[in-house]
C-alpha cells in the first residue's frame, strides 16, 4: 500500500452544514474528514443544501504522511496490519491512535481533491473560518 505525505504548513479544509459545529468541536469527533482542496470543502457543506455551511481551514504544523486507500481491501488491511477492531466508533479511534495510524487517505474517490480520515488531530492548528455562499459554488439556480 503506497502513502502520501502532506508537509508542514499544508491548509487542509473540513466543510459542514451543521449550525451547532464550531472549530474545536468537529475535531474531538471520532472520525475527522478533511480535504485537501477548499473546492471539495466547499461541496461537502453544501451537500444537504440546508444549515449553516462554512469551512473550517487548518494548517498541519508537522508533516503527515498517511496510507493511500484505494478499495475496501486497503481498508481491511489496514485494520489488520494495526489490530483495529470496528466496533464502535470510539474504540477505532483511541484503537488507530494506541497504535500510532493517525488516519488514512482517499486519493482516488473524488477529482476535486484527496479526502483525509482523521483520528488523531494534534498536527491541526486552526486557522480560519469561511462562509459558503451558495450561489458562488453552485450557481445562481442553487
Amino acid at each position: 500500500m503506497s502513502e502520501l505525505t502532506f508537509p508542514a504548513g499544508t491548509l487542509v479544509y473540513h466543510g459542514t452544514d451543521r449550525a451547532e459545529a464550531d472549530e474545536v468541536s468537529v475535531t474531538g469527533r471520532h472520525a475527522f474528514w478533511l480535504t485537501t482542496t477548499l473546492e471539495l470543502a466547499q461541496n461537502q457543506a453544501l451537500r444537504n443544501r440546508s444549515g449553516s455551511p462554512r469551512v473550517f481551514v487548518y494548517r498541519l504544523n508537522r508533516d503527515l504522511t498517511l496510507p493511500a486507500v484505494r478499495s475496501p481491501a486497503d481498508v481491511q488491511a489496514l485494520l489488520k496490519k494495526y489490530e483495529l477492531w470496528v466496533t464502535e466508533d470510539e474504540l477505532l479511534q483511541a484503537s488507530a491512535i494506541a497504535a500510532n495510524l493517525a488516519g488514512w487517505a482517499y486519493p482516488d474517490s473524488n477529482p476535486l481533491g484527496v479526502f483525509l480520515k482523521l483520528f488523531d488531530t494534534r498536527m491541526l492548528e486552526y486557522v480560519e473560518t469561511q462562509v459558503v455562499d451558495r450561489a458562488s459554488v453552485l450557481g445562481s439556480t442553487a
